[in-house]
C-alpha cells in the first residue's frame, strides 16, 4: 500500500486532506483514483488506512479507516553528529540514517567540512529526503534534524556513549558490553577531510570514545553509514540480552 506523510492539522475527525507534493504524487505520478486505499503517517508515530474519496484539482480528500499508533521504546536512541559534506553525499547520509533508525541528526561545521552555502535550503532538502525515507522504509516518526551548528556547541552532556569515529585510533573497537546500560548515544563522524587536531582534543576533554572502524580508510559517507548501522546492531543486540 502507497504511504504517505501529511502534517496533523490536515487531519479533521476522519476526514484527511491532502495538498503540494505528496497530492501531486498521488495524483499525477501514481494516478491513484477515489476508491483506492493509502497509508498516511503524521509524525506522531500514528499510522492511518485511509480510502481516498475525492480529487479536486490539486487536493485530495480522503476518509480514515483505522489506524495504528506505534510506541517506540528505544533504550539506546541515537543521535548522528556528521561533518556536513558535499552535495549528494550528504543527501545520501540523510536517506541511511532514516532507514537505520537513527532518532535525531545533527548536522555539523567543522574544521574541514563544506563551505556553508545556501545551507537552509540544504536543510530543506534533507528535510524532504528525510519524508521519503520515511516513506519507503515504513518508518513511522521521523527523524530530526537539527538546524546546523559547530562541533563544540553539541549538548555532549546530555548523552550517556558519546563516540567518535577516527581514523586515528587503530585499536579499540566497539564491542556490546560497552552499551553496559540504557542510555542515549551520540556518534560522531567528521567530513571529507577528517577532523582537525584540536577538535580530536576537545572530543577527548568531552567523554568521547574515540574507535576504528578497521584497517581501511573510508570515504565520509561510507563511515557515516557503517558506524550507524554497528551501533545500532550492538545497541539492540545489547538491549535484547538485557532484557532476558
Amino acid at each position: 500500500m502507497r504511504r504517505f506523510f501529511t502534517q496533523p492539522d490536515n487531519i479533521t475527525g476522519s476526514t484527511v486532506i491532502l495538498s503540494g507534493e505528496q497530492a501531486h504524487h498521488l495524483i499525477s505520478v501514481l494516478r491513484l483514483q477515489p476508491g483506492q486505499s493509502i497509508e498516511l503517517f503524521d509524525g506522531s508515530g500514528t499510522i492511518y488506512h485511509v480510502e481516498i474519496i475525492n480529487i479536486t484539482g490539486k487536493t485530495v480528500e480522503g476518509r480514515i479507516t483505522s489506524h495504528l499508533t506505534e510506541h517506540i521504546n528505544d533504550p539506546f536512541p541515537l543521535t548522528l553528529a556528521q561533518g556536513i559534506l558535499k552535495g549528494k553525499k550528504m543527501d545520501l547520509v540523510v536517506q541511511k540514517a532514516t532507514e537505520l533508525g537513527v532518532e535525531t541528526l545533527i548536522p555539523i561545521v567543522t574544521q574541514y567540512s563544506e563551505q556553508q552555502k545556501h545551507l537552509e535550503r540544504r536543510i530543506q532538502r534533507w528535510q524532504r529526503i528525510m519524508v521519503e525515507s520515511c516513506k519507503q522504509c515504513g518508518r513511522s516518526t521521523p527523524m530530526q534534524i537539527t538546524p546546523a551548528c559547530p562541533m563544540e556547541e553539541i549538548a555532549t552532556a546530555t548523552f550517556h556513549y558519546p563516540i567518535l569515529c577516527w581514523e586515528g585510533e587503530q585499536k579499540k573497537i566497539l564491542r556490546p558490553e560497552f552499551f553496559a546500560q540504557p542510555g542515549s548515544i551520540l556518534l560522531l563522524i567528521g567530513p571529507e577531510g577528517g577532523f582537525h587536531k584540536r577538535e580530536i582534543l576537545w572530543a577527548g576533554e568531552n567523554r568521547f570514545t574515540a574507535i576504528t572502524l578497521g584497517p581501511l580508510t573510508l570515504r565520509a559517507e561510507t563511515a557515516a553509514i557503517a558506524a550507524t548501522g554497528i551501533v545500532q546492531f550492538l545497541s539492540r543486540l545489547q538491549a535484547t540480552s538485557l532484557q532476558e
